[in-house]
């Protein structure tokens, strides 16, 4: 049986069973969220008719059901409807005239294929069991992604930085604890998982990820400034491995500085990684790489049920802290006009990623960009 196939099983299921509880407290609701966009390439292309391409497509369509058995259990399911992307690499021999020796130059490429169903959570709630704390088990959500998301506000035309250069996944398997006390001044969230995200199983023998965020809002109580939070994110992950053989181990920190306000949201944070293991003996080195972020977004209401939001962003990932020339930057300019009380949202905007171009056989290095002109769309329902 196909996994789509599978996947929508067990919406039936999450729909039909509570239905057919006569005790529960909340029975199941359905909504969802679609992401739509149209995207014009201003690149410009080494072959000139490649130039000015465009294309309408859809980049995600989310569907919840959420609901409760009992005033203590709840539950989630949330699918994910995608494209299918797939990775491969293609290989070029090269001969080193100075050694005279051979070897192969790797290339990655990434290919998009046809909308799938994946599972993006599903999982239980235990609420009002451990104190100041809600436990949830199964595909979580993940203590990071969500809660930044909350800040940038704009998913819809790009993920937040670590999600964008893979440090973190939104969601995987396993179990959560998310809490708030000293009257919302303290938040935390902590979870032990796979570690290999929504769509993969564990690989290897046992590695396991903990992931923690705190979040401090020290005027939570003040009108004015009280969406002014400091946050801190902590990962580790890593697996057994054969003795004498590179280490996979993962490790993440960072932090933010976030601020919400009636006027103007604003996030601005750095995160570094380290990966693997210095082991001469297997040919490896530790690779560290760091990614910063500022964003703002203004907000302002026109008229009853519009509003307009200007933003900008910035993000600057370097991805191995050794090579000087492998810098990317990211400058997003647009505005958001909301409609219907923020139920359908229209986002013209403009994104620009720089970087430098390695030539593998000569070593020369050439300065590039990616430009585009979007049109992206967000429609909530429910």
């Amino acid at each position: 049986m196909k996994y789509s196939h599978i996947l929508l099983a067990v919406i039936l299921a999450a729909v039909i069973v509570p239905v057919a509880l006569a005790d529960s407290i909340e029975p199941p609701t359905l909504s969802g969220r679609v992401y739509a966009y149209y995207r014009y390439d201003l690149t410009n292309m080494e072959v000139p008719s490649d130039e000015g391409a465009n294309e309408f497509d859809l980049g995600r369509v989310y569907v919840h059901i959420n609901g409760g058995l009992t005033d203590k259990l709840y539950y989630q399911v949330t699918t994910d409807i995608a494209r299918e992307q797939y990775t491969y690499f293609t290989y070029e021999l090269y001969l080193d005239p100075g050694t005279g020796e051979y070897s192969l130059i790797p290339t990655e490429h990434t290919e998009i294929g046809k909308f799938d169903i994946f599972l993006k959570y599903g999982f239980f709630e235990l609420r009002d069991v451990i104190p100041f704390h809600t436990f949830s088990a199964g595909l979580v959500d993940m203590p990071w992604i969500s809660y930044e998301e909350g800040i940038w506000g704009w998913r819809v035309i790009r993920p937040v930085a670590i999600d964008d250069r893979g440090f973190e996944f939104s969601a995987d398997l396993g179990v959560g604890f998310v809490g708030a006390f000293g009257g919302g001044v303290f938040q935390d969230h902590l979870t032990f998982t796979n570690g290999a995200g929504p769509r993969s199983p564990e690989a290897g023998a046992s590695g396991k990820a903990v992931t923690y965020r705190a979040s401090v809002f020290p005027l939570a109580s003040d009108e004015t400034f009280g969406g002014l939070s400091v946050n801190l994110f902590g990962r580790a992950w890593g697996e057994k491995v054969p003795a004498g053989a590179p280490s996979t181990t993962d490790l993440e920190a960072g932090g933010l500085l976030g601020f919400q306000q009636k006027f103007v949201d604003f996030g601005g944070g750095y995160f570094m990684r380290t990966q693997g293991e210095d082991n001469a003996a297997a040919g490896t080195s530790k690779v560290e790489s760091n990614v910063m972020t500022t964003y703002a977004t203004g907000n302002f209401a026109v008229t009853e049920g519009m509003t307009v939001h200007p933003l900008v962003r910035y993000d600057a990932y370097e991805p191995n802290t050794d090579n000087s020339d492998d810098e990317r930057t990211l400058i997003i300019g647009g505005v958001g006009l909301k409609f219907f009380d923020g139920a359908l949202a229209v986002i013209p905007n403009y994104q620009t990623e720089s970087y430098t171009e390695i030539d593998p056989l000569s070593g020369a290095t050439e300065d590039k960009s990616i430009d585009y002109v979007y049109l992206h769309c967000q429609f909530d329902w429910e």
